[in-house]
């Protein structure tokens, strides 16, 4: 469980997902961003950051959100949150590229998987 203040912005978060947000403190309803939405039919709360849309489900604080809109995992979803709140280096997918999965971060791991298995028993 987090701390809202281990958070990111819900609004920074919802903004990012393309919410028009004309207000950004407290209780605020709003258009839902994740469908096409006619009338506010989603609320987000600044204090406890969190979202509920009553219409198409989505709810959850800003990284559950981002979890289940880019499909990740939690510890995605908060490298993928530094980069929507500007708080880290990593590269962030704009509103379209939404739901897919991000390319692995490239590293010094040259080889397969066999062959690191390889290299672990010798230093056994």
């Amino acid at each position: 469980m987090y701390l809202v203040d281990d958070l990111p912005d819900i609004v920074a978060v919802l903004k990012h997902y393309g919410a028009n947000i004309l207000r950004a403190s407290g209780q605020v309803n709003i258009k839902c961003p994740f469908h096409n939405d006619s009338h506010a039919s989603a609320s987000f709360n600044t204090r406890d950051n969190i979202f509920n849309c009553f219409a198409c489900g989505m709810q959850g604080n800003s990284i559950q959100i981002i979890a289940k809109q880019e499909r990740c995992n939690i510890r995605e979803a908060k490298s993928i949150a530094e980069g929507i709140t500007g708080e880290g280096n990593y590269q962030v997918r704009g509103k379209h590229l939404s739901g897919g999965r991000l390319p692995s971060k490239s590293g010094n791991n040259q080889g397969s998987s066999a062959s690191g298995a390889i290299r672990r028993s010798r230093g056994a």
